[in-house]
């Protein structure tokens, strides 16, 4: 689970950093950069995939908890 978190960790920072960077050049110069957008997707993309292996291996250790008392 540790693996997990810091997973869930990196693709927060990733999409902070490239999509702070993003916003303040839109805002600042009207500029659309690619490389930021395509940034802070691969962070969104990272960030859902770490969430749905992290609810699987929740569901996961809890049906086997169940099985292993009965």
């Amino acid at each position: 689970m540790k693996t997990n978190t810091t997973l869930i960790r990196l693709s927060i920072i990733i999409m902070v950093i490239f999509g702070g960077t993003f916003t303040f050049r839109y805002f600042r110069a009207g500029e659309l950069l690619l490389d930021q957008i395509v940034g802070v997707s691969v962070g969104l993309v990272l960030l859902i995939a770490s969430l749905i292996w992290r609810k699987i291996n929740l569901t996961g250790e809890v049906s086997e908890s169940k099985s292993e008392n009965f």
